[in-house]
């Protein structure tokens, strides 16, 4: 954990594509500085997760690092814990109001999706979403400092999800219906997206963090 200034507030999903949720043209957009704070924090808000734009930062692992996929049983999120960020957050389920997502208030704590993939599902994105408060407090907070090869486990009433990172993108907020069908494609083979917002300015978040965690043994 550094001590770097923190930046942006919970990052809500856009997810084009997932499920019948989505239509053509349609995504999940979180609340904007305008709407009421998160929790009992002035400085939690939520804003929307954003796609990338073309020189997004990112970091990917190369194919010869990754762990061969195994086959993972899907679980029912309790407990998040990334042991390099020194996270152990609760999980709760969040569900969408038309198209916005309803987000945890506590911003210690982390919002899984429910009507998208289960973690370690064969196919599809679940999405945990987490806040990252300006001041500081937020379960996401340093999110953006992770890096591929990292290891996430998410833990059950029952089996233990272990996921190894494969990429960590910084998406600008501008071009988000370019590439959130593809981040958030439900069809593809199980993976684990860890979404936080970015860049905060102060009275806006211009980007949004997405890290993408697999399966692994």
């Amino acid at each position: 954990m550094t001590t770097r200034p923190k930046r942006g507030a919970l990052g809500a999903l856009a997810a084009l594509g997932a499920l019948a949720l989505l239509t053509a043209g349609g995504f999940l957009i979180g609340l904007g500085p305008a709407d009421a704070p998160v929790g009992n924090r002035p400085d939690a808000t939520v804003a929307g997760v954003h796609a990338a734009a073309p020189d997004a930062a990112e970091f990917r692992a190369s194919p010869a690092g990754r762990d061969s996929a195994p086959s993972p049983t899907p679980v029912d999120p309790q407990r998040l814990k990334i042991p390099s960020l020194g996270i152990e957050a609760p999980v709760l389920p969040i569900t969408a109001d038309a198209l916005r997502l309803v987000p945890p208030s506590d911003p210690q704590t982390v919002g899984w999706w429910s009507d998208g993939a289960l973690p370690g599902a064969e196919r599809g994105t679940a999405l945990l979403a987490g806040h990252t408060v300006s001041s500081g407090g937020g379960v996401f907070d340093d999110l953006d400092q992770m890096r591929p090869g990292q290891r996430v486990q998410i833990l059950s009433d029952g089996p233990r999800l272990r996921l190894r990172v494969t990429s960590v993108t910084i998406y600008h907020k501008t071009t988000l219906a370019q590439h959130a069908a593809d981040i958030f494609d439900q069809n593809r083979q199980g993976r684990v997206a860890l979404v936080s917002c970015d860049d905060w300015t102060g009275t806006d978040y211009l980007s949004n963090v997405v890290v993408i965690a697999r399966p692994t043994r």
